[in-house]
């Protein structure tokens, strides 16, 4: 198989790090310690971390720009080492088609809900699906964009009445909700389980979008 471009740019970045030549073992200590500071100055910007984070800020103020293409160079290593697996996890999707496309607002939701799975965020992946089901059934019962609070037990139960949803459907719709409610408040989900709500979600979108019952 021919290489593929996420790791011929692997390649690249290990000569970037080296510039083509052998460095001396000061420099290697050095840039590992810059990596460290790196990692540590992200892992401070996504989550609560101790004082003894302190001397980051400082790194990154007395040395912006050495600092900032450290954590260039970290981010860039992450994201091209996630690549493969970005790749696995797109072409396993199944493609979404129906009778009608959603609204542009809608659209944000079914398309972020698929893209924070690829990306491997699990369980914003799993909120996003949760979300793209609820606002497929306030734009079929025009309510999307009111403002108004609609209980989603409400919206599953109107949309039965008006043709939307059918019995067995609306206890999926139910079931898939349930799913990403307890992932929303009980306990955080893995791969296999957010890819389960996608897609069941997915399914369901398409069958509310061919529906020919409306409001």
């Amino acid at each position: 198989m021919e290489q593929r471009l996420s790791d011929y740019l692997l390649e690249q970045v290990d000569l970037f790090n080296t510039d083509g030549v052998n460095t001396s073992a000061k420099d290697r200590d050095a840039q590992f310690y810059l990596g460290r500071i790196a990692e540590e100055l992200i892992a401070s910007r996504e989550g609560f971390t101790d004082e003894k984070f302190g001397i980051l800020e400082k790194a990154l103020l007395n040395s912006p720009e050495i600092t900032e293409g450290e954590i260039d160079r970290v981010l860039s290593c992450r994201v091209l080492n996630n690549v493969p697996k970005m790749v696995k996890r797109l072409t396993k999707m199944s493609k979404l088609n129906a009778l009608r496309n959603p609204s542009v607002q809608s659209a944000i939701y079914i398309q972020e809900a698929a893209r924070t799975y690829i990306y491997g965020f699990m369980q914003s992946s799993t909120a996003m699906s949760r979300a793209a089901l609820e606002q497929a059934l306030k734009e079929q019962l025009a309510h999307q964009g009111t403002g108004a609070f609609i209980d989603f037990q409400a919206l599953v139960d109107k949309a039965k009445k008006w043709n939307i949803l059918g019995k067995n459907m609306a206890r999926a719709v139910r079931e898939s909700a349930k799913k990403a409610d307890r992932v929303l408040h009980e306990a955080p989900t893995d791969e296999s389980g957010a890819f389960e709500v996608l897609c069941d979600v997915r399914a369901l979108l398409q069958k509310i979008y061919d529906s020919e019952g409306g409001f």
